[in-house]
């Protein structure tokens, strides 16, 4: 389980090194993932069903006031004691259908460095 921010792409710029892992997604897509190459924490990803999104691992903003998820993907694998707050308007039991775009998060949140 991780919980991810999605941004435009436009909205999003890398710095540092990092290394990829590319794997396909349930629907067949291509996903990257830029993790760190030192401690292996997934830093952010794209591809999949959100092409031209950009997902940010939410561990990774220094801001503890981020806002809570507003949808939630593959509930059917979801651990029973996992809570999610009321404020997840969007409840998948596997990946978000074809079409749907998650709402981006507060484009001025800064990712820690």
């Amino acid at each position: 389980m991780h919980f991810g921010a999605y941004y435009r792409s436009t909205q999003v710029r890398p710095e540092g090194v990092d290394k990829v892992y590319t794997r396909s997604s349930d629907s067949g897509r291509t996903v990257r993932f830029h993790f760190c190459p030192n401690c292996g924490s997934s830093v952010w990803w794209e591809g999949g069903p959100s092409p031209g999104y950009r997902g940010v691992a939410v561990g990774c903003f220094a801001d503890p006031q981020f806002p809570a998820p507003t949808y939630s993907v593959y509930e059917e694998s979801m651990h029973h004691w996992i809570g999610l707050s009321a404020g997840v308007q969007d409840r998948f039991e596997q990946g978000r259908p074809p079409g749907h775009i998650p709402v981006p998060a507060t484009p001025s949140a800064r990712a820690a460095p």
